[in-house]
């Protein structure tokens, strides 16, 4: 049903009610913004908030200085049954029933911990609800070091795919690069070139450093954790995998070039790695504090043998049969450059603890096309005092395309600044915080009108087969010394 503008009365029918679970670093940032943004203009309501006791005072404080606010909250407590991921609190449960015998709930955010994100999406797809998730869809726990666990990362995308089949309910993932300006444009670009000269994308190369710089002490966190025998995989990683596993379904459109068979290798950087790499010695110099010392007067490797890892490193080959059709690099770390300089921890520790962004994509169409992505911060989010769209800004986002002009036509090297483009075309809107961020607002939206989308759920197979094979070869690794496997794929959608 078509919606009015903001300053027209709104049908009933174009209200829109939501749930809230989690409202984290990333919701604060993300969803509760653009939610105020919309709110007029779809009659946003948010029904319910669902969150921890313990968030309960900075929650408050947050909603103190918000327009938009939850008609309800639910805090639950912090116990171990609540954040396995095995089912729904008693008392989440009874509110969420009682919710839709009373209320038409149109969707719900996700946005919590993984570990729970299956069971509040089942629940939801079986009661016909729109769902938008954050990325990973799930984590079991120690899934680097247990091959069971990380079969289950696969496992869970099937059974949670089967049930949104039997529903009558739209599932989305904010994964925001699939509706990101730039990658849009080059995973059309590469769409357009391999279906006219019928030849494949031969090799893509993923780089991404987000400078997460946690001190030897800080590693029990619940926030962006380790402990729980996960990392950065599982944190920013899964974009980047999923950005591979995109931009290599533009081949499916070729017989010829489907893959039947995958194979990885992942090499890790563990804990105890960085542990040994930066020691007390060094730390010592860094900031001479107790703290450290303390750390590693306890110090004992075995205790972090299950933590998850801080980087990994990924080479793929896609095959059929005996032939290789796109080899892949996947590289990505937090034990990286980071622009933190202090001890204690800020109130922010999601954006707001010296993390920046580096991130680099290279793609070759064998002989014909070679297109680069290059995005280089040089400071946190809104600090940065370099030139606007240029290396090292907020919005730096270059574009590199090269041609064989000869023989494919075209211009033989284009350079687009869009990081630039899109800051000057959004530049008036206070709800701009970025192109990242400008992507994630098209899902959102996506999600409120129940349109198609590139980051519905069904698209997200091949990523979550991919990246259970990717746990598979660390644990295999970690167990046997052999990291390299092979897997069959799934359909990879173009």
């Amino acid at each position: 049903m078509y919606c009015p503008p903001r300053h027209a009365r709104l049908h009933w029918r174009c209200m829109k009610n939501y749930i809230l679970v989690g409202l984290g670093p990333h919701a604060k940032r993300i969803y509760y913004p653009f939610l105020e943004k919309y709110r007029a203009r779809f009659g946003i309501s948010l029904k319910l908030l669902i969150e921890l006791e313990s968030q309960a005072a900075k929650i408050d404080t947050y909603l103190s200085e918000r327009d938009l606010q939850p008609e309800h909250t639910l805090f639950i407590p912090d116990n171990a049954s609540n954040r396995a991921g095995t089912s729904l609190d008693p008392l989440v449960l009874q509110e969420l029933e009682r919710l839709v015998e009373t209320e038409h709930i149109d969707g719900i955010i996700i946005s919590t911990e993984p570990k729970v994100h299956k069971i509040y999406a089942m629940w939801a797809l079986q009661h016909n609800i729109h769902v938008l998730m954050d990325k990973p869809v799930t984590a079991p726990l120690y899934s680097s070091t247990d091959l069971r666990a990380a079969r289950q990362i696969y496992e869970d995308y099937l059974e949670l795919e089967h049930a949104r089949q039997g529903s009558r309910a739209k599932f989305y993932i904010m994964c925001q690069r699939r509706n990101h300006k730039g990658y849009t444009f080059i995973r059309n670009y590469l769409k357009d070139f391999v279906s006219e000269f019928e030849i494949p994308v031969s090799y893509i190369d993923v780089y991404h450093a987000d400078g997460a710089w946690n001190l030897p002490h800080e590693f029990g966190k619940e926030n962006h954790p380790y402990k729980y025998g996960y990392g950065k995989l599982m944190h920013s990683g899964y974009h980047f995998v999923d950005l591979f596993a995109w931009l290599a379904g533009v081949n499916a459109a070729l017989p010829h070039a489907q893959p039947d068979a995958v194979r990885v290798f992942t090499a890790k950087f563990t804990p105890n790695d960085f542990f040994h790499q930066i020691n007390e010695k060094a730390y010592d110099k860094l900031f001479h504090r107790k703290e450290i010392s303390d750390f590693y007067r306890t110090y004992d490797p075995i205790r972090y043998d299950h933590f998850g890892e801080l980087d990994a490193y990924i080479s793929t080959q896609l095959m059929q049969g005996p032939n290789v059709i796109t080899t892949g690099s996947i590289n990505l770390q937090q034990n990286s450059f980071s622009r933190r300089s202090w001890f204690e921890l800020p109130e922010d520790t999601y954006k707001g603890n010296g993390r920046v962004r580096h991130e680099r994509v290279t793609i070759q169409v064998s002989h014909f096309l070679n297109i680069h992505v290059h995005s280089y911060q040089s400071h946190e989010p809104s600090l940065a005092v370099v030139e606007e769209g240029g290396v090292g800004s907020d919005d730096h986002f270059e574009i590199l395309v090269f041609r064989n002009k000869k023989i494919v036509g075209g211009e033989v090297f284009q350079k687009i600044n869009m990081g630039k483009e899109m800051r000057e075309l959004h530049g008036n809107d206070a709800y701009y915080f970025g192109h990242n961020e400008n992507a994630r607002e098209v899902t959102l939206l996506n999600f409120i009108e129940a349109n198609p989308d590139d980051s519905e759920f069904v698209l997200h197979g091949f990523t979550n087969q991919l990246l259970s094979h990717i746990y598979q070869s660390i644990a295999q690794g970690a167990n046997t010394g052999n990291a390299q496997l092979t897997f069959y794929p799934q359909k990879i959608y173009v």
